[in-house]
């Protein structure tokens, strides 16, 4: 049986925790009111999880008691209502099994407790270090999960740690928060979390927050009724209830105003929605996992986000490295990205020049994934034959480099379509055959069809 060691200076609080747990089940080595009690108690009988309030009666901190805890190798989890940026930083550093804001339901204790022990032990298996490679890459992929991770690709020691946690958490009804810079694959992490779960059957729903206006977020989010407003000629369900019995992908957490945060965390609390304009609410089970490319701590710190939310979400954090971070995978990704474009645009790319992955895997990748992916895109386009023999890496910088990618990227869609424009003007629109678009470019016509598509090009075409 596990003996959890409760260490809280509040004796209501401690109380309320000892109760909850031997209720459901644990036994409690005792309640310590000090750091000093708590090391005492843990020379006498090592406890297998310790619940730890940051600030107690004495002169040290839970955070003190943390560094000895992991020295002890005793998996530890803060509960504490602190938001002083410099006390989340110290504590962050200690690397919590977990962490609950007071106040708190029994269930967000119980269920932040299991997690914890399955992390603790499953961290044990690999206490060991070894050399992560193909062997390693193919056996992870083969193992029931090949659709979840089809669309991850790594074979770094960073991205084999990246798979361990979609594991260790996708089994467990509880959120997720994946933090990352932009381009970095969060979206394809929270999709295998998702196909990893009981709720891999029922609704995926990806929902992009930065793209919502402010004014109507909360109908998207939890629907309306009929005659709310004017032009709700019809109750409409939202996005919650849309995804009853699966999984919501919050993307980019951190643009949601705080006037909605507080509704969202109520969801997230009471597990039920009201429509806008309605009386009463509705039961709703889904699980959210949350992401962003912000430091959500100093949002907090800011005044920017809720501190109860931030923890309701970071239950199980899992941060992506940047490509650069990372580049013996980047071989793996062109190759990909190549099989994926020959596919969409027709073509038989079958290699790339030596010196241009040379070049590829020397570059900075200032917008990550996503950025590899279009300039892979773009070479394949321009391909007139089966092999990549030229690419056009945008110039590096180190000042402000996401907007600098975005901007290359604009400009050379912009040339692009202008390019496509003209040659369809000369060829009257005409794609195919004789002195068609697709000659004139050198392209083949899926692939000028796939360009017209990409830039919303309307006019009717002509095919000979």
């Amino acid at each position: 049986m596990e003996k959890i060691l409760i260490v809280e200076d509040e004796l209501i609080v401690a109380r309320d925790i000892r109760k909850t747990l031997e209720r459901n089940g644990y036994s409690v080595l005792g309640v310590a009111r000090s750091t000093e009690k708590a090391l005492q108690m843990v020379e006498e009988e090592k406890p297998t999880l310790a619940l730890v309030d940051i600030f107690l009666k004495g002169n040290l901190t839970g955070i003190d008691l943390a560094h000895e805890l992991n020295k002890k190798s005793i998996p530890f989890i803060y509960i504490s209502a602190n938001s002083n940026k410099p006390v989340l930083e110290a504590a962050k550093a200690t690397n919590p099994f977990g962490f609950i804001v007071k106040p708190f339901r029994e269930k967000d204790l119980l269920v932040t407790m299991e997690i914890a022990r399955y992390r603790f032990e499953s961290n044990k298996q690999y206490d060991t270090p070894k050399a992560v490679g193909q062997n390693d890459f193919k056996t992870h992929r083969t193992t029931g999960h090949e659709k979840a991770f089809e669309n991850i690709i790594g074979l770094s020691a960073a991205m084999m740690h990246v798979f361990r946690l979609i594991e260790q958490v996708a089994p467990f009804d509880t959120s997720a928060l994946i933090t990352g810079e932009t381009g970095t694959g969060k979206e394809g992490v929270a999709s295998a979390i998702h196909l990893l779960s009981k709720r891999n059957k029922n609704p995926f729903l990806k929902v992009n927050c930065a793209a919502i206006p402010e004014h109507l977020m909360e109908t998207e989010f939890f629907g309306y009724e009929k005659g709310a407003f004017t032009g709700a000629y019809s109750s409409t369900p939202g996005k919650f209830e849309i995804a009853h019995g699966g999984t919501i992908l919050l993307d980019e957490i951190g643009e949601i105003p705080l006037e909605m945060q507080a509704k969202l965390l109520r969801v997230l609390q009471e597990k039920e929605v009201q429509r806008v304009g309605s009386h009463h609410t509705t039961k709703t089970d889904v699980r959210i996992i949350a992401s962003t490319n912000k430091n959500l701590e100093d949002e907090v710190a800011m005044g920017r986000f809720r501190l109860d939310l931030y923890y309701r979400l970071q239950v199980f954090p899992i941060a992506l490295p940047p490509l650069r971070e990372r580049k013996e995978d980047i071989p793996a990704l062109v190759h990909y990205f190549i099989r994926y474009f020959n596919q969409r645009m027709d073509k038989q790319i079958e290699d790339i020049d030596e010196l241009v992955m040379k070049a590829i895997t020397e570059y900075n990748w200032p917008g990550n994934i996503r950025q590899l992916q279009h300039v892979i895109e773009r070479a394949i386009l321009v391909s007139n034959n089966n092999k990549i023999q030229h690419i056009q890496l945008p110039a590096q910088t180190t000042i402000n480099q996401e907007s600098a990618f975005q901007i290359e990227l604009e400009k050379n869609n912009a040339k692009e379509k202008e390019q496509l424009l003209d040659a369809l003007k000369a060829s009257d629109f005409k794609v195919s055959g004789a002195n068609g678009a697709a000659g004139r470019l050198s392209l083949t016509p899926a692939v000028v069809y796939g360009l017209i598509k990409k830039y919303a090009i309307t006019r009717s075409f002509k095919v000979y």
